[in-house]
C-alpha cells in the first residue's frame, strides 16, 4: 500500500500563508497610535479671484506637529498641492498648477496648527482639498471646501437701434464666477423681462454676461442692470443716463458730433438754474430760521402755534430690526458699517433682506426737523427720508413714486433720486449731509454741512403716513455711516400721544 504523500497538502497551504501575510503588511496602518485627529473649518473657504486664501488645519489635542509629514493635495496624496516633510518644504511632488503659488505657514505649528497659503486664487483652484498629519505610521487627515467667487467688471450699457428688433439696451460685464444673477429694473423699479446669455472663457474658467432688454416705447432713460455674484453680498450696477426715444432711424453722425455741445450747454444752463434756486432756498431757510429765534422767547403767541413753527435739531437713532443682514449697527445705534459677508440673522419682517439699507427709530408726522449724517471718505451711500411702509423685499424701488425722497453717491456720481434723476455737483470735499425735513410744508432738503450750501431740494410733496430717516451703504467700503450730534439738539416726542 502506497504511504499517504501528506507532504502534497503542506506544500500547498504555504504559498496561501505567504500571501495572507505580504497582504497584511501592505495593509495601511492608519491611526497606528490612535492619539491625535486633524480637523479642518467646519464651513467652506471663500475665496476671491486674483487674491491669496488660506487652508488652515490643526490637530486635536494640541499637540505639536513639528517633524511630522504635513501634506495638502486634491484628490490624490501625490502629487500634492503642497508637502511639508522633515522641517523643510518638497517641491518635487508638487502639482504642476501650484508650483510658485503656495507658501507654508509654520507660525503655530508648536500648538498642532499649520496652513499652505495659496497666491493669486484662480477659478480652478475651487472645490476639495485634503490635508495630511502623519508621524512614523500613525497619521489622520482632514477635508476641506473651498468656494471661489469672481467679482466681474463694471457693466456696461450700450443702447443699440436695430432695425428687426427696434431699440435694445444691452448690459456686458465680464470676470464672474460662479454663473452669475442679473436682473433689469425699470425707472419706476419695476423689473423687466430680459435675454441673458453667458459665455466662458477656457483660459480663466470666468464668465461673460451679455444681458438686453427691450424698452417699451423706445425710452431708455433711467433702466438699471444689476449683476450680483450669488456667494457674495456686492452687485455691479450700471444705469443709462441718455434718455432715448427713437423712432427706428439710425442717428446722423452730424447729431452725434453735435450731441457733447449740446450737453455741454444744457449742462450749463442747469448750473446756473441750481445755483440761483440753491440761493434763493438759502436766503430763504436762513430768514426762517432767524425769525425762529426770535420768536422763541414770546409766551404771548397763541398756544401751540409756535412750537408748530420751531425747528427741531435731532440725532436719530438706528433701529438695528430694519438693518440688513449686510449691515453691523453700533452699540449705541448711531454708526453702522458694511459687512464683507452677510450675518445669520432670525426672519423679520421689518429687515431689508436684499438691499444694504436701514431705517432710524424715530418716525415723524408733523413738524419740521434736521438732522446730519457723517458720510467721510465712504465710496457709495444713499441719505434720504422714507415713508415707514416702504416696502423691504428685494430690490428697493429708488423713486418718489414709491416713498423714497433720497440722494445718491455711487461710482463717484452725485444725483437726486428724483423722477427723473438730477445729477448734482456739491463742492468737495463732501464729508457731512445735513437733512431738513418740513412735514407739514411737504419739503425736504439736503445741505452740504462743511460749506453750508444747499444740494437739493423735494418740494410740494404730500406724505400719505410717517415719515423716517433711511440711509443705504452699497459696496465693501469699511467706512460707516454716523448720525451725529448737532447743535441745539432738542427732545422731542415725534409720534402721536400713547404711540410706543
Amino acid at each position: 500500500m502506497a504511504k499517504p504523500h501528506y507532504g502534497d497538502r503542506g506544500d500547498a497551504s504555504l504559498p496561501s500563508f505567504f500571501i495572507i501575510f505580504i497582504f497584511l503588511q501592505l495593509l495601511p496602518t492608519g491611526n497606528g497610535k490612535a492619539d491625535f485627529y486633524v480637523l479642518g473649518p467646519g464651513e467652506p473657504l471663500l475665496a476671491i479671484v486674483g487674491e491669496d486664501t488660506e487652508l488652515p488645519c490643526r490637530m486635536s489635542p494640541n499637540i505639536s506637529a513639528e517633524g511630522m509629514e504635513l501634506r495638502w493635495y486634491r484628490d490624490q496624496p501625490s502629487p500634492a498641492v503642497h508637502l511639508h516633510k522633515n522641517g523643510e518644504d518638497v517641491f518635487e511632488e508638487q502639482m504642476v498648477e501650484y508650483q510658485g503659488r503656495t507658501t507654508f505657514m509654520s507660525d503655530h505649528m508648536a500648538r498642532g496648527e499649520a496652513m499652505v497659503r495659496i497666491h493669486n486664487v484662480t477659478v480652478f483652484d475651487n472645490g476639495t482639498y485634503h490635508c495630511l498629519f502623519k508621524e512614523h505610521t500613525s497619521y489622520s487627515n482632514a477635508t476641506l471646501w473651498l468656494k471661489v467667487a469672481g467679482l466681474g467688471s463694471a457693466p456696461r450699457i450700450r443702447v443699440t437701434n436695430n432695425h428687426d428688433k427696434g431699440i435694445q439696451v444691452e448690459c456686458t460685464s465680464a470676470g464672474w464666477y460662479p454663473e452669475p444673477w442679473v436682473e433689469w429694473r425699470d425707472l419706476r423699479g419695476q423689473m423687466m423681462p430680459a435675454v441673458t446669455h453667458f459665455s466662458v472663457l477656457d483660459t480663466s474658467g470666468l464668465f461673460t454676461v451679455v444681458s438686453s432688454v427691450v424698452p417699451q416705447d423706445g425710452i431708455t432713460e433711467g433702466l438699471t442692470c444689476y449683476i450680483s455674484n450669488p456667494l457674495l453680498s456686492e452687485s455691479k450696477v450700471a444705469e443709462s443716463s441718455w434718455p432715448t426715444s427713437l423712432s427706428g432711424r439710425p442717428q446722423l453722425t452730424e447729431w452725434r458730433l453735435a450731441l457733447p455741445l449740446i450737453l455741454i450747454a444744457l449742462g450749463l444752463v442747469m448750473a446756473g438754474v441750481i445755483c440761483l434756486f440753491g440761493k434763493h432756498q438759502r436766503e430763504e431757510l436762513r430768514t426762517q430760521l432767524e425769525e425762529d429765534t426770535e420768536q422763541g422767547g414770546k409766551e404771548q403767541k397763541q398756544p401751540g402755534s409756535w412750537a408748530e413753527a420751531k425747528l427741531f435739531h435731532v440725532s436719530p437713532s438706528l433701529d438695528p430690526n430694519t438693518a440688513s443682514p449686510k449691515l453691523m449697527v453700533s452699540e449705541n445705534q448711531k454708526s453702522v458699517k458694511r459687512l464683507l459677508f452677510e450675518q445669520d440673522l432670525p426672519l423679520n419682517s421689518r429687515r431689508f433682506d436684499q438691499d444694504p439699507c436701514i431705517m432710524a427709530h424715530e418716525r415723524f408726522w408733523t413738524g419740521r426737523y434736521y438732522w446730519e449724517v457723517e458720510v467721510g471718505d465712504r465710496k457709495a451711500w444713499t441719505l434720504g427720508v422714507c415713508l415707514e411702509s416702504l416696502g423691504r423685499v428685494g430690490r428697493i424701488p429708488k423713486s418718489p413714486q414709491h416713498g423714497l425722497w433720497a440722494v445718491e453717491f455711487y461710482k463717484k456720481r452725485f444725483r437726486a433720486l428724483s423722477y427723473p434723476r438730477t445729477p448734482l455737483s456739491p463742492p468737495q470735499p463732501f464729508r457731512r449731509v445735513g437733512i431738513f425735513l418740513d412735514c407739514d410744508g411737504g419739503e425736504i432738503s439736503f445741505y452740504h454741512v462743511t460749506h453750508g450750501t444747499l444740494v437739493y431740494t423735494f418740494s410740494t410733496l404730500s406724505f400719505p403716513g410717517a415719515l423716517q430717516p433711511f440711509l443705504c451703504l452699497w459696496t465693501h467700503d469699511p467706512i460707516p455711516l454716523t448720525l451725529c450730534p448737532v447743535v441745539g439738539e432738542t427732545q422731542k416726542d415725534k409720534g402721536p400721544p400713547g404711540d410706543p
